[in-house]
């Protein structure tokens, strides 16, 4: 594999992301929803009934909460900001990397096209495999960044404003730590690959942001499972998740090489 080749096609798309004004505007504004409108709501009205009718999902969450997983001697508002803040929200963490994803994955192909450089990227030496990689940590860095990005103002947000009420320091958990470190990238990884596999068969980034869907899908799964009670999103959870994805990631990644045709990404983006 030729790294430099690589590293060029990465740092081009990455410059042409960073160019696109229209696609910076969702990235920023869906992040800052989760990880600072929704938990400081929580942490200030968190013994507030109203609050629980007002996030979707809170309040079957709290009432199917299994025994055990709340710390000992909280009163009511922190145990609602800690299961909340702690448990429900981590889910809901990993819609950031697919969000920016959809993004900026969508332009793999279609975006090229739109920019009447498609031609020449298929006609240079890189390899499929190598062009498909390109693509992929193009749009993983920024995925990755935001969701990064977004965990330290979260922290931030939970320590300054929770801190006080729940007596302390209780935020980052474990589970936490697995799901910044380890799903996201994963995460990431799955949304971008079927993407970048679509975006070569799509006329339109629309049509391509379109199989985001499919990934949104199991995280949604996660909270619904959740807010009914059927599971928590615990450490095991996590390092299982993260297990399965590790392995789906791999697959998907190796089919979609396979399944690389320039000669029929010309003739349907020509």
């Amino acid at each position: 594999m030729n790294r430099q080749r690589v590293l060029t096609l990465v740092r081009k798309d990455l410059l042409e992301v960073m160019r696109n004004k229209q696609a910076l505007a969702p990235i920023l504004v869906v992040p800052l929803i989760l990880v600072v409108l929704i938990p400081s709501a929580v942490i200030l009205l968190g013994g507030n009934p109203a609050l629980l009718s007002s996030i979707n999902g809170v309040r079957p969450f709290l009432e199917n909460l299994p025994a055990g997983f709340v710390p000992d001697g909280l009163n009511t508002q922190q145990t609602v900001i800690y299961a909340v803040i702690v448990f429900f929200m981590a889910p809901m963490f990993l819609l950031i990397p697919i969000l920016v994803a959809s993004v900026t994955a969508a332009s793999a192909f279609v975006g090229e096209k739109e920019r009447r450089t498609i031609e020449g990227l298929l006609y240079t030496p890189l390899t499929d495999r190598e062009l498909v990689l390109g693509k992929v940590i193009a749009s993983l860095i920024p995925s990755v960044g935001v969701a990064w990005t977004s965990f330290v103002m979260y922290t931030i947000v939970v320590t300054v404003l929770g801190g006080p009420v729940m007596g302390g320091a209780f935020f980052p958990t474990a589970t936490w730590y697995v799901v910044i470190l380890l799903l996201v990238p994963l995460v990431a990884v799955l949304a971008i690959t079927l993407i970048v596999a679509v975006s070569g068969r799509s006329t339109t980034m629309q049509g391509a942001q379109g199989l985001a869907v499919l990934v949104i899908l199991p995280v949604l799964a996660l909270i619904v499972g959740q807010a009914t009670g059927l599971m928590l999103f615990d450490l095991w959870v996590a390092l299982i998740a993260a297990g399965v994805l590790l392995v789906v990631d791999v697959i998907v990644f190796a089919l979609v090489v396979r399944s690389v045709s320039r000669e029929r990404i010309i003739t349907r983006l020509g």
